[in-house]
């Protein structure tokens, strides 16, 4: 028996304190591990970061729902760990549409690795979002990675821009220079 497929009405109107972390994909619900914390601590440093740079048009939050299709039959609601979206959407409502969102980041977990090197980043493309940034946080330090990539108009799909190990400094989506060693020590 196929699994039922959810409205975006019906995933909207999930209660915010589920026991289990879920995306909408293809109109299916597709469950969330809950992250650990060096994840959460990666993360949110990175966002600050982020956050500090990015001029007043752009805002930055953790763990919020950007719509990226809204097909009637199998729309996609995902939460990538980072988003970078413009000021003309309002904090207060969910979920931000693809349009509004410049970049996102995942950083990739050990359960999470083939959906935050694959199935995402060609979700995040198709959806129009123009940068994706993939954080690897392997346990060994020198490992510590975020890979950039950006939008080729021709083919719509993701090209590599960079590789970082101990400073990201990039001139888009926005000039941003950062340190990564705080972001990745314990």
């Amino acid at each position: 028996m196929p699994a039922p497929t959810w409205t975006r009405a019906e995933f909207e109107a999930l209660p915010e304190d589920l026991p289990v972390r879920v995306s909408l994909v293809h109109g299916e619900l597709v469950p969330r591990p809950r992250p650990r914390p060096i994840h959460q601590r990666v993360a949110r440093r990175l966002a600050t970061r982020i956050e500090d740079a990015a001029p007043a048009a752009w805002q930055v939050d953790t763990d919020v729902d950007v719509l990226l299709d809204d097909d009637e039959t199998e729309p996609v609601e995902m939460a990538p760990d980072i988003v970078v979206y413009s000021t003309d959407h309002d904090p207060y409502e969910r979920p931000i549409p693809a349009d509004l969102v410049t970049l996102v980041v995942e950083v990739v977990s050990p359960s999470t690795k083939r959906k935050d090197r694959r199935a995402h980043p060609e979700l995040y493309a198709e959806a129009g979002i123009r940068h994706f940034w993939r954080v690897e946080t392997d346990q060994l330090a020198p490992a510590f990675a975020i890979y950039t990539y950006e939008i080729d108009d021709a083919t719509g799909r993701y090209v590599a821009t960079g590789v970082h190990h101990d400073r990201i400094s990039v001139t888009s989506p926005f000039g941003l220079d950062i340190e990564l060693k705080p972001v990745r020590d314990h």
